[in-house]
């Protein structure tokens, strides 16, 4: 009796073990709008994304970060036991995250090595990225910003910040003049601060500043991952681009 019962126990463990080894699929995630944030140093950024399939066990579950009007969607997403994995394959990144059903907790890794992991959580059903406070923006940010960010001592670095405003909304493309690489952003201008935020898979991005009038804006803070630059930059705000 007692060399059945340790049978019985032996293989009930060896088959628990087996079960967190194949980490069989689970599609615990709910599909729908999430609210995402990077946490780069001491600031928040966050971001709006969407889980679409989880509840179709026939197609292959989807995530997709959105900004403005771009759309960033995982090139895979796998799900084994309580973990998803999000790959970005052409920025080398992956998000690895602890999920419950509208909750998530991970970090995204530079499969390359080249930057620190950056700390992610999700929360379902939040469908605004920044709080709909409605403070009336002190001036129209509509337009092209020559914007000057500092790197050290003696060393800066430029770039085109075009922005476009309606009411409180604001979306926004930022190119520095030394990456090939054009960031996409969204926001919000509450009184005299703005504030944007994106991600393109490869680069968390966090823009704010103080608007001191309609051509100059000063105090900025620009997080690029985990770089930290302080900007100004000038403009011919209140026109209206076509293109």
């Amino acid at each position: 009796m007692r060399i059945l019962l340790l049978l019985t126990l032996t293989i009930t463990v060896l088959t628990s073990c087996w079960d967190l080894q194949t980490g069989q699929a689970i599609r615990e995630v709910a599909p729908g709008t999430w609210r995402g944030v990077f946490k780069l140093e001491d600031q928040v950024v966050p971001i709006m994304y969407e889980i679409r399939n989880s509840n179709n066990i026939d197609q292959p579950v989807e995530l997709i970060f959105k900004t403005a009007q771009q759309e960033l969607k995982a090139d895979q997403v796998t799900i084994l036991g309580d973990t998803l994995f999000a790959d970005f394959n052409s920025a080398n990144t992956q998000l690895k995250i602890i999920h419950q059903i509208d909750q998530m907790d991970g970090f995204l890794y530079d499969q390359s090595g080249k930057e620190y992991p950056i700390i992610f959580a999700g929360v379902y059903g939040i469908l605004q990225r920044f709080p709909d406070v409605r403070k009336t923006p002190t001036a129209n940010l509509t337009g092209d910003w020559k914007l000057i960010a500092t790197v050290a001592q003696d060393s800066t670095l430029e770039g085109i910040l075009r922005i476009t405003t309606k009411d409180n909304y604001a979306t926004a493309t930022l190119k520095l003049n030394h990456k090939n690489q054009t960031m996409v952003l969204e926001g919000t201008v509450q009184g005299s601060k703005i504030y944007l935020s994106g991600f393109d898979g490869k680069t968390v991005c966090w823009l704010s500043a103080n608007i001191k009038d309609s051509k100059t804006l000063n105090q900025g803070n620009l997080k690029l991952n985990n770089k930290n630059f302080f900007w100004e930059a000038q403009s011919n705000a209140g026109i209206i681009h076509s293109n």
